[in-house]
């Protein structure tokens, strides 16, 4: 569906697959222990995690949290960008889980799906900046009205929380805007 209008119910059956695949992932994890596959900061061990954490959750309500969180906004992702969404998706996880892997606290496992989220609010809040329209700016201010509050996420606060994930997402998201609006898609 590269290029293609999916419309929004397109795009909320394509999120709700993926929260599906997430739901399952963690039944899996319940028995196998997947968890260790998340982003252990500065070693070898934790590249793999770059690919894996953001399909890893803790317990139920992480899953929910994200759950939630990517079937608003990554349905809003899916309707409004017609080039390459896939594509941007998985800059947001490489991107913003090799920032986590350089930048996260040692002794640390960094699992779920926030790092891609604040890759999408990243991308949302600043595409407008960098395709100067009028309908991507309008998009951009009104992502930034719903979720800015949730930009306090990227500061250390929450020793449980993986602020590194959701900031090295967020930078994702800009830097994935800034480079399709030099490449024109």
């Amino acid at each position: 569906m590269e290029g293609k209008n999916r419309g929004w119910i397109g795009s909320l059956k394509v999120t709700l697959s993926c929260v599906l695949c997430l739901v399952v992932v963690f039944a899996v994890s319940r028995v196998i222990p997947l968890n260790e596959l998340g982003i252990r900061p500065r070693t070898l061990s934790g590249l793999p995690g770059i690919l894996f954490s953001p399909l890893l959750h803790g317990d139920i309500g992480h899953l929910t949290a994200n759950a939630l969180s990517f079937l608003i906004l990554g349905t809003v992702f899916f309707a409004l960008v017609k080039e390459h969404p896939y594509i941007k998706i998985m800059h947001f996880v490489v991107l913003g889980g090799l920032g986590t892997w350089l930048i996260g606290r040692s002794s640390s496992n960094h699992i779920g799906l926030s790092g891609v989220i604040y890759g999408i609010m990243g991308y949302l809040m600043s595409f407008g900046l960098f395709e100067k329209r009028i309908s991507a700016i309008l998009i951009s201010v009104v992502a930034f009205i719903f979720y800015g509050g949730a930009l306090w996420g990227v500061l250390p606060g929450n020793p449980l929380m993986s602020w590194e994930s959701h900031l090295c997402g967020f930078l994702s998201g800009i830097a994935t805007a800034w480079m399709y609006s030099r490449k024109g898609g």
